[in-house]
């Protein structure tokens, strides 16, 4: 038996290792309310959101700009996190989602603009959820061998390793003239053990997730510049990195 918690121990370890520097997406969201219709959201892929909205009728190649709303806090009960935020760090928040977005934006190759028109998208999104990490404990739970193995299996369990940050939003693109929804998602991602090892940057891993959804957005929107379909080129990766991925905490 001992034998045995001492290899899985190592497995773990070296995935943790290999996965650590970086976020990962979660295996569950709840939908706010910002986005009003999901009627018609799907499941998304492995290299999407989790829950997704394609225009099937939507052509990209029609559209050369985009306006990027200001982003919104939206605060789902008063005793959320959001809800909480010292004004300090809900203008650091609303920055960089807006920075992800606009740098995503440019990574496709689309004119950010300020005003409406033929070929241009409007972009909106809200921030659902923002959580900071408390680093110490679990760094500290990642150290006492027993604890490490039983909050791991839980972790493997439930997608995200207790105490570390978690990130959710909403995001939708839509026709600026007509309003019509282009596409639109709902997604959240946490952090990885590992990936934030300084006890001073409880906001690491939300700050690490923006930088993942700029990341993916940046591929769809320059997909959708070459193919005009806002459809996610497929994700190419190995099934065993998928997997691991999966069922890491």
């Amino acid at each position: 038996m001992i034998k045995k918690l001492k290899l899985i121990t190592l497995l773990l370890s070296a995935m943790i290792l290999v996965l650590a520097c970086t976020p990962k997406q979660s295996r569950r969201v709840e939908k706010s309310g910002f986005l009003g219709d999901y009627s018609e959201f799907k499941e998304g892929k492995s290299n999407e959101a989790l829950y997704l909205y394609i225009n099937p009728k939507a052509d990209c190649n029609n559209y050369t700009k985009v306006i990027i709303d200001p982003i919104s806090l939206w605060v789902k009960a008063d005793d959320s996190d959001l809800a909480k935020l010292e004004d300090k760090d809900e203008k650091m928040l609303l920055t960089l989602a807006w920075k992800a977005l606009h740098d995503a934006m440019i990574d496709g190759e689309f004119e950010v603009v300020e005003q409406a028109g033929p070929g241009v998208l409007r972009v909106r999104g809200a921030i659902t959820e923002a959580v900071k990490a408390r680093v110490m404990v679990a760094n500290v739970l990642a150290v006492v061998p027993v604890v490490w193995i039983g909050t791991t299996v839980w972790g493997i369990g439930t997608g995200k390793w207790p105490y570390l940050g978690e990130l959710s939003a909403e995001v939708e693109v839509l026709d600026s003239e007509t309003g019509e929804r282009m596409l639109a998602g709902v997604d959240k991602v946490v952090g990885r053990l590992g990936g934030n090892l300084d006890p001073r940057a409880r906001w690491g891993d939300v700050i690490d997730g923006f930088q993942f959804w700029r990341d993916r957005i940046g591929v769809r929107m320059k997909n959708c510049r070459v193919t005009g379909s806002f459809v996610m080129p497929e994700d190419d990766r190995m099934w065993i990195n998928k997997t691991i991925d999966y069922v890491s905490p």
